[in-house]
């Protein structure tokens, strides 16, 4: 993945906007916000979509939902294969042991993997101080907006 050479505020936008749709967002059953994680699946809290489709809950920071959001990219370490895990007994093909890491990256074009912090930043063309604050832990929806205005304003 090439770095963006400017900001690209649209698609941050767009991630913001999901995340403050959540948990309602009809596209993305059992998927939350939480600024603390990259990722985190618990598949022990089963969620059902509206066609029935088993969902364990998974959570993701603004890093995380701008993999999630990118058609570019997708999980190294894939959540669907742990969605079958612990709903059936598959004896034919059983459920196969995933490295812990569920927060790298892999770009579809090149196949590299990165960090969901690492891709995101190149994916959104931001600074590494633009980056510090619009991921950091402790920010609310609100902090994140207005590091979106800043960021699009120039301010930093």
């Amino acid at each position: 993945m090439i770095r963006r050479p400017t900001p690209d505020i649209r698609f941050a936008r767009r991630v913001l906007g999901t995340i403050r749709s959540l948990p309602d967002h009809s596209r993305y059953p059992g998927l939350g916000w939480d600024q603390w994680v990259y990722r985190v699946v618990d598949v022990r809290n089963v969620v059902h979509a509206e066609d029935g489709t088993p969902v364990c809950r998974t959570t993701m920071c603004f890093a995380g939902w701008v993999v999630e959001l990118d058609r570019d990219v997708d999980w190294a370490y894939d959540s669907v294969t742990l969605r079958t895990l612990f709903l059936n007994d598959d004896t034919v093909s059983p459920p196969i042991q995933l490295s812990p890491d569920l927060t790298t990256a892999r770009d579809l074009t090149t196949g590299a993997n990165l960090t969901a912090h690492e891709y995101a930043e190149r994916r959104l063309g931001l600074t590494a101080r633009q980056s510090v604050e619009l991921f950091l832990a402790t920010s609310s929806l609100d902090d994140l907006a207005e590091a979106l205005d800043r960021i699009e304003r120039g301010t930093l």
